[in-house]
């Protein structure tokens, strides 16, 4: 297969997608949801490597991993098992020919230089289809394991610009540089060869107001977590408009999505609630804690249904019902501001060629999505 021709923007036609659409998280022992119900879904290359096929061969636009170094406890230790993100994906990126390969990385335990080298390399193997989620890094048991503790909340984004403005140097200069900043004083760097794109696309999230303020200079695509449909349109006026006056007016706005999918949608609900009786409470409450929350200050007679939420969701948004339900749900998140929607699965195998085969074609009639041509 011939190379593309440096300084191509692959990104930038799938941008064109009033929907792109996305795999996340299936470099994990429980891709989505945090409960005890059986799948074929499981932590195996030849199971990553179906998915991937899958998603590249329906025509998605996005592959990103999630990046953990330890479970959450509980009867599933939920993510206890992950594989690492750059060596997946550089895997992902040798057997697909469509989809973005997107690098999930903690900031503080991957140095600028080394990213710079390793995403270039993705670049290359992926003929231009590498890129960078950036993850600022607060799980305190995770940075522990590195010896490190997480940035002060007013921190995280400063040691992210500057980590970014080195590894963007290293892409893009020719002759060695010295970098004297807070966070790094670096001598003599130089890295080659360069991506094959004019830049590979970085993707943050954007929930606080300093994570806005960093999606809008830097992102282009940013994560919202979902409130409700009203909560983020609102949020998606407000990162427009901070992302216009700082130059960068097409910043898309990603979510995450569970899709509960069957034929009708009492089969959905069913399923759904199914899933939601088997939860895994201690993994949720181990992971809400982690991520900052009070559980505590929830009301005990509510605190159950709260973790429930927090094991099917955690920032998510769920989809539930009838093909025509799903397509509607996710016609909704494009109408409040959605640009991509990574989607999970309880059983990415059996369910996720059902929604391509039932799904996909009523998005393409009501204009969300435009009909692909798989890239060669």
């Amino acid at each position: 297969m011939q190379q593309p021709t440096p300084g191509t923007n692959r990104f930038a036609h799938y941008r064109k997608q009033p929907m792109m659409l996305g795999i996340f998280a299936t470099n994990g022992s429980a891709s989505v949801g945090i409960n005890t119900v059986p799948s074929s879904y499981e932590l195996s290359w030849d199971h990553s490597l179906a998915i991937a096929e899958l998603a590249d061969g329906i025509g998605f636009e996005l592959f990103m991993p999630l990046s953990r170094w330890r479970g959450f406890g509980g009867v599933s230790n939920y993510a206890a098992e992950t594989y690492e993100t750059l060596t997946y994906m550089a895997a992902v990126a040798a057997v697909t020919r469509r989809v973005m390969t997107i690098v999930t990385l903690h900031l503080p335990v991957v140095h600028p230089v080394l990213a710079a080298k390793a995403i270039a390399t993705i670049d290359h193997v992926s003929r231009g289809r590498g890129g960078i989620n950036m993850v600022m890094g607060w799980y305190k048991a995770e940075m522990g394991m590195f010896g490190l503790a997480p940035h002060a909340a007013e921190d995280r984004y400063v040691y992210g610009a500057e980590w970014l403005e080195v590894v963007q140097r290293l892409w893009t200069e020719n002759k060695p540089f010295d970098h004297e900043g807070r966070f790094f004083q670096l001598k003599d760097c130089i890295s080659d060869p360069k991506p094959i794109q004019a830049r590979p696309p970085i993707v943050s999230a954007a929930m606080s107001e300093s994570g806005v303020r960093f999606a809008s200079q830097h992102a282009d695509l940013t994560f919202a977590s979902f409130h409700g449909h009203e909560h983020l349109r609102e949020h998606s006026r407000n990162l427009r408009r901070v992302a216009k006056d700082a130059g960068n007016p097409d910043v898309g706005l990603v979510c995450v999505s569970i899709i509960v999918c069957r034929e009708t949608e009492a089969e959905a609900q069913a399923f759904f609630k199914h899933l939601r009786d088997n939860a895994d409470l201690i993994a949720a409450r181990n992971l809400a804690v982690q991520s900052g929350t009070d559980v505590d200050a929830v009301p005990k007679e509510k605190q159950e249904e709260f973790l429930r939420d927090v094991a099917m969701s955690a920032g998510s948004v769920a989809l539930v019902g009838s093909p025509e339900q799903i397509a509607n749900q996710i016609a909704d998140l494009h109408a409040a501001g959605v640009n991509a929607l990574f989607l999970g699965f309880h059983d990415y195998l059996k369910e996720l060629p059902f929604f391509a085969e039932r799904v996909l074609p009523i998005l393409e009639q009501m204009g969300v999505r435009m009909p692909v041509e798989i890239a060669q």
